[in-house]
Parts: C-alpha cells; structure tokens; sequence
C-alpha cells in the first residue's frame, strides 16, 4: 500500500515538473544558465571612402541565420532551430576607438539614421525575427540580392516575421562592440577562402525588444568591459569574419562571418508554468487527503 501511495504521490509531482520545464516555445530551445545561438551570416561592407580598407565612417551591414542553440551543461544541445527559422539583421559603423584602446582593432557603433535599422530605437545594432516560413538561405549568398536578403530575414516586416530581440547601446556603460586582425584591404577579404579567418569579433550588447519568452538576466562581459559599468551586459559574444571567395556579386555581399551569441535566461517559471506547480502540488494534496480517509 505504501508504495501505490509513493507512486501516486510521484505521479503528480512528476506531470507538474515535467510539463512546467517544457520549452517555452516550440521554435527555440533555452538552456539555463547560459544558452548559446550559433548562426551562419553574410557580410557587406559600405566603402565609404573608397580606400578600400575598413576605415572610420565605412558600414557594415550583416544578415544573420541561426541554426541551432546549445547549453554549457553536457545534454544541453545543440538543438536545432526549427521547425520555424530565427533570421536578422546587423547595421554598424566603423568609430574612433576610445583614448587608450588596444592598437589595431576596429570600434564599431550603431548605424542609426543613415541605416537600414533606422525604424527601431536609436543605437539599435541587431534585430532578430522569427518566421514561421523558412525562407532565407545565406550559404553562398543563395538568397540573392542585399536588398532580397534582408527582406527574407524579416526587415520591412513583408515575409510575416515576428520581432523576437533587439540588441544594441542602449546605456550601459559596459557595452562593446570591436574587431581584430582584421586582413588590411577589402579586396583581400573578398579574394580569401570561406573558411579562411580574415578577422575576429567580439561584443557586449543591452537587450532593447525581448519577445524570447524569457527574462534576461546579466552576463559577464570581462575582459572587454566598457568603462565604468558592473561589469556585465545582457547578451556577449565572439565570431569570425571569413573570406568571400566564391560569393556570386562583390557589389552585393563582401564576406561570410560565423558568431556566437549568449544570454542568461533566468530560472524563473513562466506564469503558466507556476500554474503547472499548483496543479501539481493539488494532485499531491489529494493524494494525501485521499489516503487519510482510506486510513
């Protein structure tokens, strides 16, 4: 008899955990505490000043795919993203580098007004959509045009995207934004293989837009902080910059890239799943009361 009672009492634990860890959502999976997006991009630099090298002033713009997430954790991923696509969209210009920084690396801001992220907030540098219609296809530029590119990976809102997270400066002192070993000239980017590493990447960046289904808590963004700040941001992350080679229009696209990017979603139930708890603990509850009045 007291085994039924255990197992019974089980049961209903058991259907509550297990219904309230369910992925929020069926298109991305999180991972507590660190949950890493991997993504494939396409790359196109604004000579501005035509010295063929990324100067100050130049922009890059950047169509993003991600393929799947994974955990820090063993048994966390990596899952693939899907059966809908999650796309975006990066628009930065090259700025002068703050006094004392580190020789030879690029300094990057947001776009704003002069870019194609100039609907959103001011000093956003990404928007994320996902798409119940996948749709966009950026190995080897297979989704065409710039323009075509980016309306597939949801800007202008014409492919039924949603906006799910929009990242950028927006007031934390420790956001960064820089890139490194970067090949001297644009043309030796283009010329260098898809897999050939033609410069790093690494980012700290506030969270504007968060439709993920997920509060954000903070990660650390030591050792590249910004000055002044606790020391944290709310999405990081590091990726390279790979030559163009075999990309079918230089007038269109200049370089493929590959990033990562992290956040922290906090371990905190869901409304829904608080409710889940409930139930279960109910079910528990009756089992006892239950046991009581056969007793």
């Amino acid at each position: 008899m007291k085994s039924k009672k255990l197992a019974s009492v089980l049961t209903a634990v058991g259907l509550g955990l297990a219904l309230a860890s369910a992925p929020a959502s069926a298109v991305i999976q999180f991972f507590f505490p660190t949950t890493t997006f991997e993504d494939n991009d396409l790359d196109f630099v604004f000579d501005n000043d035509g010295s063929n090298t990324i100067s100050v002033g130049d922009r890059i713009v950047s169509v993003l795919e991600f393929g799947q997430t994974t955990g820090i954790f063993a048994g966390q991923g990596p899952t693939p993203i899907g059966p809908q696509e999650l796309t975006g969209v990066i628009d930065i210009t090259v700025v002068a580098c703050p006094a004392g920084s580190p020789p030879g690396i690029s300094c990057y801001a947001a776009s704003g007004a002069t870019g194609v992220l100039s609907g959103f907030a001011a000093n956003t540098v990404a928007v994320l959509w996902t798409d119940a219609t996948p749709d966009l296809e950026v190995i080897n530029a297979t989704c065409g045009t710039r323009a075509n590119c980016l309306a597939l990976a949801g800007l202008g809102g014409t492919d039924g995207s949603t906006v799910f997270l929009t990242a950028g400066f927006f007031g934390d002192t420790n956001d960064y934004l820089f890139s490194t070993g970067v090949v001297p000239t644009i043309t030796g980017i283009q010329a260098a293989g898809a897999t050939t590493i033609v410069g790093s990447l690494n980012f700290g960046l506030d969270v504007g837009i968060n439709n993920t289904g997920q509060a954000l808590g903070n990660i650390s963004c030591v050792p590249f902080c910004g000055p002044g700040g606790d020391g944290f941001v709310r999405i990081n992350g590091s990726g390279s910059l790979l030559g163009g080679l075999g990309l079918p229009d230089f007038t269109q696209w200049t370089a493929r890239s590959d990033n990562d990017a992290s956040v922290n979603p906090l371990a905190v139930p869901e409304p829904a799943s608080v409710a889940l708890i409930g139930l279960a603990l109910a079910g528990l509850g009756a089992v006892r009361r239950r046991n009581r009045t056969a007793g």
